[in-house]
C-alpha cells in the first residue's frame, strides 16, 4: 500500500508551469501517455469511499508499456485529499476488464492523457494534460510528503489558492 498526500492545481498554462519548476531547479522526473479505466459497482454510482481503475502507461522516452490495477481508497480530504492506493500489476487490459465485469463491476468512463512528471523539493508534481473529452483543461497534481510542505510548495510556485482543489478527477469531471 501506497499513501498519498495530494492537491490539484487548476487553470494552469502548462509552459508556463513547467517553466517555473525548471527555474527552481525541479528535475523531470517522466513523461508517459497513460490510458485510464475507472470502474464502478454496477447499478451504482460508484464505491463510496475510493475508485477503480485499470491503468495502461507508456513511456515517452524509452516506449516501454505497464499496465496496473489500483484501488484507492479515500481516508481522508480536508484541505488535501489523502488516499490510500492498492496496486498490483497485470498483463492485459483487455482481461482485467472483462474479469472486472464478470464480478459486477461496470466501466464509468475511460479516458487518455499525457502525464509530465518533475520533483521538487522532495515532491512530485504531475502535470495532466487529458484527452478534451475526459477533462478539458490542463492541470497539476502536487504529491507530497507529508502536508507541512504545503503552503511552502504553493507559495514557490506563486499559485493562487482559489486554484487548489483535493477533487478527484471523477468529481472534476461531475463539476463541467
Amino acid at each position: 500500500m501506497h499513501r498519498e498526500i495530494e492537491v490539484k492545481v487548476l487553470n494552469i498554462d502548462v509552459e508556463k508551469m513547467i517553466e517555473k519548476l525548471e527555474c527552481l531547479g525541479a528535475d523531470l522526473i517522466n513523461h508517459e501517455f497513460q490510458k485510464n479505466y475507472t470502474f464502478i459497482p454496477k447499478g451504482s454510482d460508484g464505491f463510496e469511499e475510493g475508485y477503480l481503475r485499470v491503468r495502461e502507461t507508456t513511456h515517452k522516452d524509452n516506449g516501454e508499456k505497464e499496465i496496473e490495477l489500483t484501488f484507492k481508497e479515500v481516508k481522508n480530504v480536508d484541505d488535501v485529499r489523502i488516499n490510500n492506493e492498492y496496486t498490483t500489476h497485470i498483463d492485459s487490459v483487455t482481461m482485467m476488464n472483462r474479469i472486472l465485469e464478470h464480478i459486477g463491476m461496470e466501466l464509468e468512463y475511460s479516458g487518455e492523457k499525457e502525464r509530465i512528471s518533475y520533483r521538487y523539493k522532495n515532491q512530485r508534481f504531475d502535470i495532466d494534460i487529458w484527452d478534451k473529452d475526459t477533462y478539458p483543461e490542463p492541470y497539476m497534481e502536487i504529491e507530497f510528503s507529508n502536508q507541512s510542505k504545503i503552503d511552502e510548495i504553493i507559495d514557490d510556485l506563486g499559485i493562487d489558492r482559489k486554484n487548489v482543489t483535493n477533487k478527484s478527477i471523477t468529481e472534476l469531471r461531475e463539476d463541467l
